[in-house]
């Protein structure tokens, strides 16, 4: 029901720029539909564009950061598994 009125919503929307000056000059150009195709700005996306940006040597080290803290994590796991094995 949602993407249903969001799409209602942008047709209103691409309905209204086709009458403006500038969404006739665009639409004899062709170029219409991609003025008008504006992605929603949600929070994934807006992280998405901040990794892109991180320059490579930031990303190397995160991603060290992360595998060294899934390790800790695994072997902590395991140490917890294995000492509760031994005492039951």
């Amino acid at each position: 029901m949602a993407e249903r009125w969001d799409a209602r919503v942008r047709a209103a929307g691409r309905a209204q720029f086709a009458t403006t000056v500038a969404g006739r000059i665009l639409a004899a150009l062709g170029f219409s539909s991609l003025f008008v195709r504006r992605p929603r700005l949600t929070k994934r996306r807006l992280v998405l564009l901040t990794w892109t940006l991180v320059p490579l040597r930031v990303k190397v080290i995160a991603g060290g950061v992360v595998a060294a803290w899934l390790i800790v994590l695994i072997a902590s796991v395991t140490v917890a598994a294995a000492v509760i094995v031994r005492l039951a």
